[in-house]
């Protein structure tokens, strides 16, 4: 029998410093997100909290694979450490896993800056996939934001 529950991570070195994009998914820039990359992000909405606080929830309309989906997430930061910890709380992600979660830390070093994003998920059964098309979705929104934050 396989396992339901798996955790994948992945790593994207960025040019940028690294501060839009950790506020962008914290929360205190999310809404740029949709101006940045609208091929991707169509909207941003606040639904309890303010933007960039900690506990705050949002709810993302995006597009991947060429579907237009929603996640309703709620916000952990660790200003400290550069973490950001997102956990899924409603949106299409949760027809198929019982629990989704991402988190972003932000790592300095030296002149090379990384995003390291681990999604932790439980499968709701073991027909489900892991999620790597959502990780692949991430990965690129990342490369497209530090492409155009580098170029503003």
């Amino acid at each position: 029998m396989a396992a339901l529950s798996g955790k994948m991570e992945g790593e994207v070195e960025i040019k940028s410093n690294g501060d839009d994009i950790f506020h962008m998914c914290a929360g205190k820039k999310s809404q740029h997100t949709a101006n940045l990359c609208p091929e991707k992000i169509q909207r941003v909405d606040l639904h309890e909290g303010e933007w960039g606080d900690h506990g705050s929830i949002k709810v993302w309309t995006f597009v991947a694979d060429g579907k237009v989906e929603t996640y309703k997430e709620k916000v952990s930061i660790d200003e400290e450490n550069k973490t950001v910890h997102l956990t899924a709380l409603e949106g299409h992600l949760l027809e198929v896993y019982k629990s989704y979660n991402i988190i972003y830390q932000f790592i300095h070093n030296g002149e090379t800056n990384i995003v390291k994003i681990t999604i932790e998920y439980e499968k709701k059964n073991e027909d489900v996939p892991p999620p790597q098309k959502y990780m692949d979705f991430v990965i690129s929104l990342i490369k497209d934001l530090d492409a155009k934050l580098i170029n503003e």
